[in-house]
């Protein structure tokens, strides 16, 4: 039979091992946006004059989704470059608000596919601070918020299942990608990747079609070097 003080241990240990996420959320997401992406589609066709310009195609612009995230004081979004791709118009939702807000790119780093953008909209507080990738840890406890198929700030929970998985995507490279168990679909693609302390480590990019529970998140220390440079200012 276990004793009162083993039973009263165990019930310690198993409250401590899942943390509670509700605290994270609350605090930070005001800085987590919704992207919705306007692109007018063309018919391929032969340049035979500097003036000319693409047809455009009969029927409706296409929409691609995504997610951004505040990471700067002056209110700078950072998101997957292939999310806002050769966009005609690039539109935020952000939390509380009914109405779409249109955003503008500051930079953009397609090799690494990384992109900067730019709302008029209050800057909130507090923003998602990058952290450092020494600081990440196989089997650590991390959050994603994003807008999985549309469906805005929705969260999941999972572990960093590895770290340095270098990955190429045609003319992208993906160097030291963080590998999570995380739920990330169509539309995550953009947000953040987030420790218990708060900080993004990385930024959610990509997911494993064929299987379930692999996902992929560009590196936070790759993240504030492309920033960096992007910007022309230390991070």
């Amino acid at each position: 039979m276990m004793k009162k003080s083993q039973v009263s241990a165990g019930k310690r240990h198993s409250g401590a091992a899942i943390p509670n996420f509700v605290k994270l959320v609350e605090r930070y997401k005001k800085s987590v946006l919704g992207i919705e992406v306007v692109q007018t589609p063309y018919r391929d066709r032969t340049l035979v004059f500097p003036w000319d310009r693409p047809i455009p195609r009969v029927g409706r612009s296409a929409l691609n989704i995504g997610t951004g995230f505040v990471f700067h004081p002056k209110g700078y979004i950072l998101t997957n470059e292939h999310v806002i791709a050769e966009a005609d118009r690039i539109m935020l939702r952000a939390f509380g608000r009914k109405e779409l807000i249109d955003a503008e790119v500051v930079g953009r780093d397609r090799r690494h596919d990384i992109a900067i953008l730019r709302a008029d909209m209050p800057v909130p507080s507090p923003i998602l601070r990058l952290g450092h990738s020494r600081d990440i840890h196989v089997g650590e406890w991390v959050l994603a918020i994003g807008s999985p198929l549309g469906l805005d700030h929705t969260v999941t929970v999972g572990i960093v299942s590895a770290k340095n998985r270098p990955l190429q995507i045609g003319d992208r490279d993906y160097p030291n990608l963080i590998q999570t168990d995380a739920a990330i679909n169509r539309g995550n693609s953009g947000g953040p990747l987030i420790n218990l302390r708060g900080e993004v480590i990385g930024m959610n990019t990509a997911v494993s079609q064929s299987s379930q529970g692999i996902g992929f998140a560009i590196s936070a220390d790759v993240l504030r070097k492309r920033v960096s440079e992007i910007l022309h200012e230390s991070l």
